[in-house]
This record gives structure tokens, sequence and C-alpha cells, in this order.
């Protein structure tokens, strides 16, 4: 719940800044993107799409997708950016900010022991973030590619019961809970529609 709440606050600053800013024509803008996430674990990708408002150089929208770095996830967030210049060549910083929503494959929940115990984890929500920087080869309508270069991090907690033998005594139950947070840097590739 305190990831909602914290993900709308951001969510109407944004919107108050968009508001503050001259009352130029701004537009709807939609990307596609795909991001190649690499940190601790092995190599594995990103995608991610995005929607919002694009008005004098700022840019807020709200995104989702599917995250596959270690545990499948999908994260939902606020996406901020900036826009510098004024041509259709452009470099970006940006910000992402969210709710990351435990979504593990059946292989990812499976918990099993040396002596043939088999248990299910229970995989808790965590928080998605994302910063860096990027630069845009659009059209004169503004759509086109875009790349960046980012460091991202997504956090959530697993638990499971555990049984453990002493060699001597029947086996006992035990609780486990593991906390995971996953800083991973990142290669994006996208098109805004």
């Amino acid at each position: 719940m305190k990831y909602i709440f914290s993900t709308l606050i951001i969510l109407l600053i944004g919107i108050n800044l968009m508001a503050q800013l001259s009352k130029q024509k701004g537009s709807i803008a939609v990307a596609a993107q795909a991001a190649l996430l690499n940190g601790e674990n092995q190599v594995n990708a990103q995608i991610l799409f995005t929607g919002g408002y694009l008005q004098n150089g700022y840019y807020i929208g709200l995104g989702t997708g599917f995250d596959y770095y270690k545990y499948r996830t999908v994260p939902v967030f606020i996406d901020i950016k900036k826009y510098f210049g004024n041509g259709d060549r452009q470099f970006f910083i940006y910000a992402n900010g969210g709710v990351n929503i435990a979504w593990p494959t059946s292989t990812q929940r499976q918990q099993s022991g040396w002596w043939g115990w088999n248990n299910l984890s229970q995989f808790n929500n965590g928080i998605y973030s994302d910063i860096g920087f990027g630069y845009n080869l659009f059209n004169s309508k503004k759509r086109g590619f875009f790349t960046a270069v980012g460091f991202s991090n997504k956090t959530l907690s697993e638990s499971y019961d555990e049984q453990i033998w002493t060699g001597t005594n029947p086996p006992t139950t035990s609780k486990r809970n593991l906390e995971y947070s996953m800083n991973r840097i990142l290669i994006r590739f996208g098109y805004r529609f």
C-alpha cells in the first residue's frame, strides 16, 4: 500500500509541474522499449511500454512491462524525462520509479532440499527504480528510435518453509525469509509512436 501511495504522490507532483509550464500545446507520446540488463546475475531482458504527455521538453507518463532479470516481475512505474535541445536529435535524462510486482515462474517458486522435500515459495512485491540518459533519433513529427544507458534496481522478497533435520531428531519446519535487491546496468532501445 505504501508503494501505491508513494507512486500517486510522485504522479501528482509531476502533473503539478506540467501545469505550471507555459500553456503551449503538448502531445501524447507512447513508446515500446527493450533492454538488456546485467548485474551479479546473468544478462537478461526487459520489455517496457510507456505512455504519457510531452510539453516544453518535459515528459511525464506511466509504464509497465516484463522484467526477466533473475526473477520474472512486472514493474508498474512513473516515467519522467527531460529533453535538451529543440531539434529532432535530442539528449535526454530520465527517472522511473514505482512498484515491482512479483510474478515468478513455477520453476522459480519451487524449493527443494537434498533429502527430497519440496515447497513452493511465496514472493512479495517490492520497489522498481531506473535512472539514466539517452539520445533520440526522431523525425519531424517527434516519432522514431531512441537509445538509453542507465542503472536500475528492483527489490522483492521470498518466504518459504524449510525442513531442518539434525540427523537424530525428527525434521522440524522453519520459516525462511529472503530479501532481494538486484542492481543492474542497462542498455535500452525503443521506438516512440
